[in-house]
């Protein structure tokens, strides 16, 4: 299943991360899910290829609520397609008190699980802003372990 948790990220699932989610879930034979989970990486890399790591999906949209959700490194919910239609849906990913801020991330799972100081990095260079979310003032004495040395950690773990 790391295959497709590393694959399904971004703004909302896509048709493409769709029919990969139901290929998925169609009873194989290791060898045969091995396979496909190589033909459907090479496809993602393709994809890449054409839109690039930063939109890290297959088309865009801009949606009037979900446009003003702020970001967090610990988000309350998520952004889904659940229809695979141009419907966009928000997902509770814990209880929410009355309340409480709705907060997206604006970053892949992997980048989620890297340090503050890569999450940082990558919200202002390509967001713009300075995180202050939670977990970035939990984490604020944490060593500043640099992009390169996680790619290390990473390559070395398969992880993303």
């Amino acid at each position: 299943e790391q295959w497709y948790q590393r694959r399904v990220r971004g703004v909302g699932t896509s048709s493409f991360a769709d029919y990969c989610k139901r290929a998925h879930a169609i009873p194989l034979t290791k060898d045969e899910k091995d396979e496909l989970e190589q033909r459907l990486d090479v496809l993602y890399d393709k994809i890449y290829e054409e839109s690039g790591t930063f939109t890290d999906v297959e088309g865009t949209g801009l949606y009037e609520v979900q446009s003003k959700l702020n970001h967090s490194c610990e988000p309350n919910v998520q952004v889904k397609f659940v229809s695979s239609n141009d419907e966009v849906s928000l997902v509770a990913l814990r209880d929410i008190a009355a309340g409480e801020e709705l907060s997206i991330s604006y970053l892949s799972c992997c980048q989620l699980e890297s340090s503050r100081h890569s999450r940082r990095k990558f919200l202002l260079e390509n967001y713009l802003f300075e995180c202050g979310c939670a977990k970035c003032k939990a984490q604020i004495d944490d060593p500043d372990v640099t992009s390169e040395e996680e790619d290390e950690e990473d390559s070395e773990n398969e992880m993303c």
